[in-house]
């Protein structure tokens, strides 16, 4: 029997995953026009990739529970600043490479590090503020310890399950992990058309969060602060 990776006390990796794809479904119907209408904007051509793109960052946009730290902490929900959603955005950059071209692995990656910053006003602040600094990052993942021996196979099998696709997971590193989101930060707060990239990264980041929410549903206990909001805009879809 493999080892068991959590999202939340009480509620798998696994699980949290196809309830996630089972909200897309409802939900792609609204968010892959404007969603496509906005990359094609940017010269990123992505209308018959779409379904593909936003499932991938579904099963990718919390690999980084898959830290030991988080795992070991799982049950108290105390993880000593570590951030998942750095580690996470690190798989997502790496595997999205090997499906999509640079530019759209780029976009999910950074899609998927800031998905649980408040975005439902249009404040992606972590673009262009402090809060993804050098100096935040590096205190956000000091604590890491590695990974459960069985992150990659639940990678593995869930493109192979849920898309299709067979794809290399590859080992991780306190040295690689900051390498990569160092990098992710330095070209989102830097690059010229950073404005822009609010755009897109804040079309496709509304339908992961609102999919997250609806997907986190089973597990119970606290509702995020923006549950009433995201409980509408799901409403709106039925």
């Amino acid at each position: 029997m493999k080892y068991e990776i959590y999202a939340y006390k009480g509620q798998s990796l696994k699980e949290h995953v196809e309830s996630m794809l089972k909200a897309w479904e409802i939900a792609k119907r609204r968010y892959t026009p404007s969603i496509v209408r906005v990359m094609n904007s940017e010269n990123i051509k992505i209308d018959s990739e779409i379904d593909k793109f936003m499932k991938s960052l579904i099963i990718l946009h919390d690999t980084g529970k898959g830290a030991k730290i988080y795992q070991e902490n799982v049950e108290i929900g105390e993880f000593h600043g570590f951030r998942h959603e750095l580690l996470s955005a690190f798989y997502t950059k790496e595997i999205l490479e090997q499906i999509f071209d640079r530019k759209k692995a780029f976009i999910g990656a950074l899609v998927v590090m800031i998905h649980h910053e408040p975005i439902l006003m249009g404040q992606i602040r972590n673009i262009q503020k402090e809060e993804l600094s050098p100096e935040v990052i590096v205190d956000k993942l000091r604590n890491f310890n590695g990974v459960v021996p069985a992150l990659k196979d639940f990678i593995v099998d869930s493109f192979k399950d849920f898309l299709n696709v067979s794809v290399n997971v590859p080992d991780v590193d306190l040295d690689a992990l900051i390498q990569t989101v160092m990098e992710l930060s330095v070209r989102a707060r830097c690059l010229p058309n950073s404005d822009r990239l609010r755009v897109v990264v804040g079309c496709i980041l509304l339908p992961l969060v609102l999919c997250d929410y609806k997907g986190a549903e089973e597990r119970g206990g606290e509702a995020p602060e923006f549950s009433k909001v995201l409980e509408l805009e799901w409403i709106g879809l039925r």
